[in-house]
């Protein structure tokens, strides 16, 4: 009997003493994205939490999270302070790959507690992860599956033993801008053109969204293409001036409405900006500028002659400057033009 007792103390002992050990990583911390859903722009950037819950005796861990990188870039990130509670002897580390295939980007980050020292518990934010929006859409910051890459370890000396865990991803929603790229101003040099003549045509674009953009420009008499420029490059917030030369030969004469287009950015959802129309231009015989109405009436006669002379020694600014008496184009009313007024004069449009 005194030996039955003597059994019974020693498993009572062992059930005191060692199962405690043993229950030490029985709940498991949680591991997730802190905040669970963040709403961003297309342009914008924005800083998540890799934070623990619930963890206890923690010496090393080590987290993959997989991103859409046709929405998401990752740019940066740092470690945050909780195993920093364990002491200064630890080592932080972190590697981003944003095009890890053709889907998905990834960064893995891992910190580890250097040397006999003491196990962190509780629950803390592990690492600041930075991301930059680049596309519109709902993306999923997920954790890998993967043990050989999530871990959780303790601080007993190595081999070191696991900490069990379960993971929450985080959520971001990505809108997509209501301006980027907008035309917002399209001057004709002239008015007036004379047919077989050239003229300027200035057009301002600005980026108005979140995003540096790449575009292409197309400026249109009525249906017909003038000029595409293609490949331009706006950083956020700057605005371009670009000169487009026109030469009217062979359109017919008449009333031409000028249309300055520009590509839509990905995911731009308001595209009335991206084109603009100026009041029309015509294209008259050469050096018909004007007649009784104001308006060319198909001859070069004395009314086209004063405007030119009344012009004459006139640049841009000027009181008495009129573009229209500029024929050639050179910023200034002068002889060559009163040259070709006067070479042209007496035509009547057949």
């Amino acid at each position: 009997m005194a030996r039955m007792k003597g059994v019974i103390i020693t498993l009572l002992i062992i059930l005191f003493l060692v199962v405690p050990l043993n229950l030490v990583h029985a709940q498991a911390a949680t591991v997730q994205i802190s905040p669970s859903t963040t709403t961003v722009g297309v342009g914008g950037n924005f800083t998540v939490n890799l934070t623990v819950t619930g963890v206890t005796n923690l010496a090393v861990w080590e987290f993959r999270v997989f991103y859409p990188n046709s929405i998401l870039n990752c740019t940066n990130a740092s470690e945050g302070p909780f195993l920093q509670e364990g002491g200064s002897s630890q080592y932080f580390t972190f590697n981003i790959t944003n095009s890890y295939n053709a889907t998905y980007g990834c960064v893995l980050l891992g910190s580890t507690l250097v040397g006999a020292v003491p196990g962190v518990s509780g629950s803390g934010v592990l690492a600041n992860v930075t991301f930059q929006a680049i596309g519109s859409g709902n993306a999923i910051l997920h954790f890998d599956n993967d043990p050989i890459w999530n871990f959780l370890l303790d601080a007993t000396p190595p081999p070191r033993n696991p900490i069990p865990y379960t993971t929450a991803d985080g959520a971001v929603q990505v809108s997509a801008p209501a301006d980027a790229v907008a035309v917002t101003a399209v001057t004709p040099y002239q008015t007036v053109i004379g047919q077989g003549f050239t003229s300027n045509i200035t057009i301002t674009i600005a980026n108005q969204g979140g995003n540096i953009e790449t575009f292409n420009v197309t400026t249109y008499a009525n249906a017909t293409v003038i000029a595409t420029i293609a490949s331009i490059t706006l950083p956020i917030g700057n605005s371009l001036t670009q000169n487009i030369v026109w030469n009217t030969t062979g359109f017919a004469k008449g009333n031409y409405t000028i249309t300055v287009e520009v590509s839509l950015a990905p995911g731009e959802t308001n595209t009335a900006n991206n084109s603009y129309t100026p009041p029309w231009v015509i294209i008259a015989i050469q050096c018909d500028i004007t007649g009784i109405t104001g308006w060319p009436d198909g001859r070069v006669d004395m009314k086209d002659l004063a405007i030119v002379a009344r012009c004459f020694g006139s640049t841009p600014g000027a009181s008495n400057w009129n573009p229209n008496a500029d024929f050639n184009c050179d910023g200034t009313v002068n002889m060559r033009d009163i040259a070709l007024v006067a070479r042209r004069f007496g035509n009547i449009d057949p």
